[in-house]
């Protein structure tokens, strides 16, 4: 953990001076400062369970804080609330402590530690006092910055390497050692390629994040109980039929799906993920499915992954991929990635279908921390129509083929698996926007300056889903009235006089109204296959960016025929 980190971290606890003395003077039981990030599960505890979780970490000791307070917590508890916890308590108890966090409706776990002592007193006398006072901030802002310095500072995250380089994109999957990968046609599809397996030949750690459509699939589901259970090897995934909105029949069909594909390739059930994605209310024909795991499990093949590309593909119009290799304690470490999606896109926690692999070796705790902030900061970032998929799932495999020390959170080179993963993901993104339905254009909507990432995604995104919007980006129609109008609909803090808009490098508004900008240079900007969008809100530090694509005639043809 960096220093500025630690720092950060011990300014949300509000220790007195003999707090620090004590603390410093501890010999026989020396202090750990733990910082812990978990989230609720879809069916919440109920706001007493989490009061009386907290009561229970406060008899560890009077320095704990919590964020946000439950007890200033109005109403109900949502799900997926998120909950960040500060703590100095003895190394004794950490065990003690960590089980605390075992609850049924804990979603996720995520903890950073700092042991080292020596660190801790520099930060004590070093640091200006008041650096180290608790901020009373909305829960957003400080959940924004917990995702920076639980990682150990956001500057050794997210700064972009210079030490990777591509390879064959057709080989991707399969890059790093230990996976294999393979697609036939089952007969879901029609002469399509329709069902897929991923297979590590090797024991691996998995991550997986998926969909928040309260109608997610029942492979959703399966792959959600699989992943708890820590075991996960390989997936099966089919196209055609999403087998979402099937009831008790679609959880068996799934069930079965994960039961035949452990069958054939030797694994338990378990360890089986099931993916599926396209048309909803639809059961599987699982006759044909149990061919295609038969015979998929069969050509398992590395360095071919075109087959599996195309048995996962929907609407897409080209396969998406992306390699990245590079170095982690003296061993060449590569990650691959693959993902299918072009309609019915607007992430919340994945995108369409992603599957990531890694050769690293790689801590759960630590991957499954990565892969949650790469995912905000990539996948959550894309937008197509609007629309969030009862199928979206990304999941990320990593078994320690390349042979490198394993990496935790605290490790030296965790930044730099992060930054890599973040790359590919980034690219992935980009291609998905590129390949949305009917799309002519690649669109990069940026909004910088905003008082929080909340209100910078919030902006980026209502921009990027506005029809308005994306029908004059397909016309070349440079008017920025409807960019500003959609600004302006969002809860984002800023003053309208500050605001300033800019399209493909050329500002376009500022001061309240527009500036004295050639019509015909903006219009022939908006001919380039990328189109650029850019808003600085004047009102923080945040900047993100979002990825879209414009609104065509082909779009609309594409899905009133989908079924038909």
């Amino acid at each position: 953990m960096t220093h500025t980190a630690l720092a950060s971290i011990l300014r949300c606890l509000n220790l007195s001076s003999s707090d620090k003395i004590r603390i410093l003077s501890e010999k026989e039981v020396p202090s750990t400062v733990f910082a812990a990030f978990f989230r609720l599960g879809a069916q919440p505890a109920t706001k007493d369970e989490v009061i009386g979780l907290f009561e229970e970490l406060s008899e560890f000791g009077e320095c704990i804080r919590a964020l946000p307070d439950p007890l200033k917590i109005e109403g109900a508890l949502d799900p997926s609330q998120d909950f960040f916890l500060v703590a100095i308590i003895p190394q004794s108890e950490r065990t003690t402590f960590h089980s605390l966090f075992t609850r049924p409706w804990i979603e996720r776990f995520t903890t950073t530690e700092c042991l080292d002592r020596s660190e801790l007193s520099r930060i004590f006398t070093e640091i200006n006092p008041a650096e180290l006072k608790p901020v009373e901030e909305a829960p957003e802002i400080l959940l924004d910055r917990v995702r920076s310095f639980i990682l150990s500072g956001a500057e050794s995250t997210m700064t972009e390497t210079q030490n990777s380089h591509p390879v064959d994109p057709l080989i991707a999957l399969t890059l790093p050692e230990g996976f294999r990968a393979s697609g036939v046609a089952s007969g879901i599809k029609p002469g399509k390629k329709d069902l897929g397996i991923l297979i590590s030949d090797l024991p691996c750690h998995t991550a997986g994040r998926f969909t928040q459509n309260r109608f997610c699939s029942a492979p959703v589901l399966i792959s959600k109980e699989h992943l708890r259970n820590g075991d996960v090897r390989a997936v099966v995934v089919n196209s055609g039929n999403s087998n979402a909105a099937t009831g008790a029949q679609g959880y068996r069909d799934a069930r079965i799906m994960a039961e035949l594909a452990a069958q054939a390739v030797s694994l338990e059930p378990s360890q089986i993920a099931v993916c599926s994605t396209g048309v909803i209310g639809r059961f599987l024909p699982m006759e044909r499915v149990e061919f295609g795991i038969r015979e998929a499990s069969q050509k398992l093949q590395r360095h071919h992954d075109e087959d599996f590309l195309e048995a996962i593909m929907t609407t897409d119009a080209v396969m998406k991929s992306s390699t990245r290799s590079f170095q982690l304690g003296g061993k060449t470490v590569h990650i691959g990635g693959v993902t299918k999606g072009a309609g019915m896109i607007h992430p919340n926690m994945a995108t369409m279908l992603a599957f990531l692999t890694t050769d690293a070796a790689i801590r759960p705790a630590a991957l499954d921390l990565s892969l949650g902030l790469v995912v905000q900061e990539t996948f959550n970032c894309l937008t197509v129509d609007g629309d969030t998929s009862t199928s979206d799932s990304v999941l990320l495999f990593a078994n320690g083929a390349a042979g490198n020390e394993e990496i935790g959170v605290d490790h030296p080179e965790y930044g730099l698996f992060v930054a890599e993963l973040r790359a590919l993901c980034q690219d992935l993104v980009r291609q998905m926007a590129r390949d949305g339905e009917g799309a002519t254009h690649l669109v990069q909507v940026v909004c910088d300056n905003a008082f929080s990432r909340n209100d910078a995604l919030e902006v980026a995104k209502t921009i990027s889903g506005s029809l308005l919007v994306k029908t004059a980006l397909f016309g070349r129609d440079p008017n920025w009235g409807r960019i500003i109008c959609a600004v302006g609909n969002t809860s984002a803090r800023y003053q309208p006089e500050a605001v300033r808009l800019w399209m493909n490098g050329l500002l376009l508004f500022e001061n309240g109204m527009a500036t004295d900008f050639n019509l015909k240079d903006v219009a022939q900007s908006m001919a380039a296959e990328e189109i650029e969008i850019r808003v600085d809100l004047a009102a923080g530090p945040f900047s993100l960016t979002v990825y879209t694509c414009d609104l065509t005639y082909d779009y609309v043809r594409i899905n009133a025929e989908y079924t038909t």
